[in-house]
């Protein structure tokens, strides 16, 4: 029954290629059998026949391994081999497998592969896209992606490449490879086996490895959302490579900020070093010596002077910083009085400058209203007089403490870390901080200024 239902079915086949297609959409004519359908698309494998006379062409043999319950027809269906090129050698002591000898036909003697002719390329030219090719000749998006199975992109085309075009039935256009044939794509893709031969205009039977195959009425439905998932994982990816380029380029400039902090850093050292070698020298010793000889006599002649002013203003609308330091009780006095007043602010020191010294440049340009008191960074600083504190945080000196006392302010400046709060009271050697160099700085010092009546003074006249 086996012989009948193939001859059959080829008869089939061959008619349907005669159809013409303007019919084919009408129903088959009249006379022509109705292709049966078959559960095995094994059986539509005519068998090769015992003797084929061909000129001599070169062979390869490939010998591989098959289950003992395969056919030379599935065997040569799986390597694209016609039935006639394989040959099934005896089993030799494996219940499971044997070996096939399969007859490769070499290059030389190959065929080009077909193609449908319904199916043209069309070159990419200047402007075009894919959905404007595919509006051109009247196709969807999936109709052309059917037949263009090698596009990476919904977006991207190149003039001069090449794209299949569907002019008659739209499907799927696969290419048969090795270990395939055309029935069991056929197959495997539930297409029509009359519709597709009629499409490829030959006999799946006739078509090889190689050969390009046409399955209408399959729709690349699910490559159009494949392609589309991508478009969108590349947008999302843009958009991190975006903030990643601005990420880098923020870190670019954290470090272009690091350099230059490290140079001016590198810079206030150097700067610092000439400051301590001038120090050093002969100049600066001479400088000292001679201040230091003039000291007591310049603060007599400033406290002097100010009570001077202070009887020759008593009725005046602003009294003089004596005046206001006498009605307020205030007990900063000099130190050569003996009298309790102003304390040393730290144990251990250094005077690195004096009150209104232009030692350095920053001083030369800005009055110095104190005394700097070098000390290693972080010795405590402690109240040189009882107060309010007014102030305790970034300020003209860096971090400083502001206290008043009367008509009295005293000035801490430059700290690394403040030990009291605004509005806190403190007494005469409470913990007021420690020494740093924030703010101008040269080196780690206290910055300490008195100042009556808003006027800054010499505190080494006040001091004991």
């Amino acid at each position: 029954m086996s012989v009948p239902l193939r001859l059959r079915l080829t008869v089939a086949l061959a008619a349907a290629l005669l159809v013409p297609a303007a019919a084919a959409s009408s129903g088959p004519p009249s006379g022509v059998p109705v292709p049966v359908s078959l559960l095995d698309p094994a059986t539509l494998v005519q068998p090769g026949p015992d003797v084929t006379l061909a000129p001599a062409t070169a062979h390869r043999v490939l010998t591989v391994v098959v289950s003992t319950r395969e056919t030379a027809v599935q065997v040569g269906r799986r390597y694209g081999v016609a039935s006639a090129g394989v040959s099934l050698l005896p089993v030799s002591g494996r219940a499971h497998a044997r070996l096939a000898q399969l007859k490769l036909v070499s290059s030389e003697s190959e065929r080009p592969p077909r193609r449908p002719a319904s199916v043209q390329v069309y070159r990419v030219r200047a402007g075009d896209t894919l959905a404007g090719i595919a509006g051109r000749f009247g196709l969807t998006i999936v109709d052309l992606l059917g037949v263009n199975l090698d596009r990476s992109s919904l977006d991207r085309v190149h003039i001069g490449e090449t794209l299949n075009v569907p002019t008659r039935e739209r499907g799927l256009l696969l290419r048969i490879k090795p270990g395939q044939s055309a029935l069991s794509l056929i197959a495997g893709y539930g297409a029509d086996l009359v519709q597709t031969a009629r499409a490829n205009g030959a006999l799946p039977t006739e078509l090889t490895v190689g050969d390009a195959l046409l399955l209408p009425g399959v729709r690349a439905e699910g490559f159009q959302q494949q392609l589309l998932a991508q478009r969108a994982a590349e947008k999302r990816a843009a958009v991190v490579y975006a903030q990643q380029q601005q990420y880098e380029r923020f870190l670019a400039w954290k470090t272009a900020q690091a350099r230059q902090r490290a140079v001016a850093a590198a810079q206030r050292q150097e700067q610092y070093d000439r400051y301590l070698a001038w120090q050093q020298s002969e100049e600066r010793r001479a400088k000292i010596q001679a201040y230091e000889r003039q000291v007591q006599f310049e603060a007599a002649q400033a406290a002097l002077r100010q009570r001077e002013a202070a009887a020759a203003k008593v009725a005046a609308a602003r009294p003089t910083a004596a005046r206001r330091a006498s009605e307020s009780g205030a007990v900063v006095q000099r130190a050569s009085t003996g009298a309790s007043g102003l304390a040393w602010p730290m144990r251990a020191y250094r005077i690195t400058s004096r009150f209104g010294e232009r030692d350095i440049a920053f001083h030369r340009e800005v009055f110095h209203g104190g005394v700097d008191l070098a000390a290693p960074y972080g010795s405590p600083i402690y109240a040189a007089l009882d107060g309010e504190v007014t102030a305790s945080g970034y300020g003209d000196y860096g971090l400083n403490v502001f206290t008043v006392s009367g008509n009295s302010t005293v000035v801490y400046g430059h700290m690394s870390r403040a030990a009291v709060v605004a509005g806190q009271h403190v007494v005469q050697g409470q913990l007021l901080g420690y020494v740093g160099c924030s703010g101008i700085c040269t080196g780690p010092h206290l910055h300490f200024e008195v100042r009556l009546g808003g006027r800054p003074v010499d505190p080494l006249a006040l001091l004991p």
